[in-house]
C-alpha cells in the first residue's frame, strides 16, 4: 500500500481505503495472476478497483487483461511504473484510468488540491546544513524516485562522520520546520519529502532557505597555498570545471573555517592588489563546513572542487545573468545524472 500512496502523492491523489480483492484475482487466468493484484480502494473519496501490475506483465498479457475487463461495470484504474503510448491509448479507449511515474489519466476522478506545507526559515548549525545537503545528494544520486528516503540514520552517520544522535536531532528539527515528514522521531522511523512536493520542488524550496557556506574571502600569495592540504577549487574557478562559464584569472580555493591559521590571516591583502597580479595570488574562501564531507555521496568527477549544491549556494547572489544561467545548468546536470 505504501508504494501506491507514494505514487498517488505525486499527483495530489489521496488514498484512504485499501482492501485486497482476492476474489476478483481468482477469476483471472493463471498466466496473469502472478503479475497483477486487485484491491478495492478509495481515491479522492471515490471507490474504484485498483489493478497493480508488475514489471513481469508483458504487453500481450496486459492487452489480454484489458480485453477481459472492458465489460466489467466497475470503475477500474491500472497502476504501473510506466505504460507505453499504445497501452495508454488502449486504456483510455476502454475508459480505464491509469497511474504511472510518467503521468495519469482518471476518467472520473479529480485531484484533491493539496496545499504545500510552509517550510520555516531556521538558523542552521554547520552539521545541520551538511545533513540536509547529504539528503539531497542521496535522493538525487542513490535513491529511487519515491518521496521516502531509503537510508538509515546509522548509514548516514557513517557517510558523514557525524553521530547518529546529532543526525536524529537534526531530522527532528527539519520535521518541526516542515522540511521533512516522518512516521516518528526516532532513528528507527522513516522520513520523507513532505506531501505536496516532488523531489525537484522540494529541493528548490530547501535551497531557497539555505545560506551561503562562505563566511569570508581572503586574498593571499600563491606560495601560501602549499601549506594548505585541505582545499578545493571554488567560486567561478570551480563552476568553469562543470559548465561553459569562463574561469577568472585569479584562481579561487575554499577551505573549512577550522583550517584558517594566523599565518593565512597575516598574508591577507586587499582584493585590488591581488587582482593586479592574479598569477601570483589566489582568492581563499573560508567555508562554514568542509565540502569533502560529501565525497562518498558524489561521483569522482565532482570531487576536484567544492560540492555542486554548495557551489550553487555560494554564487547564487552574484546577480550576473550568465553565472545564474550556468548555476542552473550545474543543478540540472546533477538532477539529470539521477
Amino acid at each position: 500500500m505504501e508504494h501506491v500512496q507514494q505514487l498517488l502523492n505525486q499527483y495530489g491523489l489521496v488514498l484512504t481505503d485499501f482492501a485486497p480483492n482476492n476474489e476478483m484475482l481468482a477469476l483471472m487466468p493463471s498466466t496473469l495472476r502472478s503479475s497483477i493484484s486487485f484491491a478495492n480502494v478509495t481515491i479522492n473519496r471515490e471507490e474504484v478497483v485498483l489493478i497493480d501490475t508488475s514489471a513481469e506483465l508483458n504487453e500481450d498479457h496486459l492487452i489480454q487483461l484489458i480485453q477481459l475487463l472492458k465489460n466489467v461495470p466497475l470503475p477500474i484504474i491500472f497502476l504501473a511504473d510506466s505504460f507505453s503510448i499504445d497501452t495508454q491509448m488502449l486504456l483510455t479507449k476502454n475508459q480505464f484510468g491509469f497511474i504511472s511515474q510518467m503521468g495519469f489519466y482518471l476518467p472520473s476522478l479529480k485531484p484533491i488540491k493539496i496545499t504545500k506545507p510552509t517550510m520555516q526559515l531556521i538558523s542552521l548549525s554547520k552539521n545541520q546544513q551538511i545533513i540536509i545537503l547529504a539528503l539531497i545528494y542521496w535522493k538525487l544520486l542513490h535513491d529511487d524516485d519515491s518521496n521516502t528516503f531509503h537510508i538509515k540514520v546509522r548509514q548516514l552517520a557513517d557517510y558523514l562522520n557525524i553521530t547518529a544522535m546529532t543526525i536524529s536531532r537534526a531530522l527532528r528539527t527539519f520535521v518541526d520546520a516542515g522540511w521533512l515528514a516522518t512516521s516518528g522521531y526516532t532513528r528507527n522511523h522513516s522520513f520523507a519529502i513532505p506531501a505536496g512536493y516532488d523531489l525537484n520542488s522540494w529541493m528548490n524550496e530547501i535551497l531557497r532557505l539555505l545560506p551561503s557556506p562562505v563566511q569570508k574571502t581572503l586574498y593571499i600569495p600563491v606560495s601560501q597555498l602549499d601549506s594548505i592540504d585541505n582545499k578545493k577549487l571554488a567560486s567561478l574557478t570551480a563552476l568553469s570545471k562543470f559548465t561553459m562559464i569562463a574561469p577568472t584569472a585569479l584562481v579561487s580555493w575554499a577551505i573549512p573555517s577550522n583550517q584558517l591559521t594566523d599565518t593565512l590571516k597575516q598574508a591577507n591583502m586587499p582584493e585590488f592588489n591581488a587582482r593586479l597580479t592574479p598569477k601570483n595570488n589566489a582568492a581563499l574562501e573560508i567555508w562554514k563546513y568542509d565540502s569533502q564531507v560529501f565525497n562518498q555521496l558524489l561521483p569522482k568527477n565532482y570531487q576536484l572542487a567544492v560540492d555542486p549544491v554548495s557551489l550553487f549556494l555560494s554564487l547564487r547572489n552574484s546577480h550576473t545573468k550568465e553565472v545564474n544561467e550556468q548555476l542552473n545548468t550545474l543543478l540540472a546536470n546533477l538532477v539529470n545524472s539521477h
